[in-house]
């Protein structure tokens, strides 16, 4: 403690926002993803496991309130669908900008 009593330290991992438990349900809703859609090349297995970690960790929480089921399950859940996830909303928001008349990233 640093002086302030009835207050923990914030851990790296809490600095940072990120869930270790639900970095690792994400991270084996990412392999489950690799085996269900047969990924064989290395770097679709390591974006499905990756990203499935990153969106589980960030949207986890969320998905646990709306189901109204436990924070690991939901980030299980995510990480199975992350890349699906990630490409809807980056779809999504392709057409926002389109739709506001700006040309986007180029």
């Amino acid at each position: 403690m640093s002086g302030c009593q009835g207050k923990e330290e914030m851990t790296w991992w809490e600095a940072i926002h990120l869930n270790l438990a639900n970095l690792v349900a994400g991270f084996a809703g990412g392999v489950v993803n690799a085996f269900v859609f047969k990924r064989s090349d290395p770097w679709g297995i390591i974006g499905s496991v990756v990203v499935g970690a990153l969106t589980a960790n960030y949207l986890g929480s969320m998905l646990a309130l709306y189901i109204k089921t436990t924070e690991p399950v939901a980030a299980f859940l995510v990480g199975m669908g992350g890349m699906g996830l990630v490409q809807g909303l980056l779809a999504i928001i392709h057409k926002r900008i389109k739709l506001n008349g700006t040309e986007g990233p180029p």
